[in-house]
């Protein structure tokens, strides 16, 4: 469904339960980036009344997603910590050489934005049966979380399609996630979404 090039191992979802605080923490803040993603990319195409619509209403739900997220933190009697670097998403980044042209910029961030959610979607999914038998309320939270994702998944990258050409666009998307599949397997010792 998700057509990533490498599956994460059961030991990031281990490691990820050993320190919640940390992992809801990043994972709040990755909510709220991908707001301000979906937000950005808005002005790329202000007269496209369905896209910024979608955009608009994509925004909302992940910042919806980061108080559902805040408030389980809460619960939890954790803290919401400081922002840590992502570096999964400044890895991810390098792949693209550095460009002036906005559009080529646009269709990028689309793709990124695209591969984030699905990898978030991945993690998600590996997380759920470690949670179930110490944290199943947690479990069902994710549970709950992964349709969305991929759902948004599929909406930058259909837009990335759309506005950079399906052909052009999945060539590129090709040697993205096979450029992606390597730097995450070289990560997953830390309890970060992406780490």
């Amino acid at each position: 469904m998700l057509g990533l090039k490498s599956k994460t191992p059961e030991k990031w979802a281990k490691i990820a339960i050993q320190d919640l605080e940390i992992f809801l923490t990043d994972h709040a803040y990755n909510e709220i980036k991908a707001a301000q993603s979906a937000m950005a990319v808005i002005n790329h195409r202000p007269n496209h009344t369905k896209f910024v619509n979608t955009m608009s209403a994509l925004a909302i739900e992940e910042m919806q997603h980061f108080e559902m997220v805040y408030d389980i933190i809460k619960k939890f009697g954790l803290q919401l910590g400081q922002e840590s670097q992502n570096a999964y998403a400044m890895q991810l980044r390098k792949f693209f050489p550095k460009t002036k042209n906005i559009e080529e910029r646009f269709i990028q961030k689309l793709m990124l934005s695209s591969l984030m959610e699905a990898r978030s979607c991945e993690r998600f999914s590996v997380l759920i049966p470690v949670l179930e038998n110490e944290y199943p309320e947690l479990a069902q939270f994710y549970r709950d979380l992964f349709e969305s994702e991929a759902r948004h998944y599929r909406v930058f990258l259909e837009y990335a399609r759309i506005f950079g050409g399906k052909e052009k666009t999945d060539a590129i998307w090709d040697k993205l996630l096979t450029y992606e599949a390597d730097l995450i397997n070289r990560l997953g010792q830390k309890p970060l979404v992406h780490g």
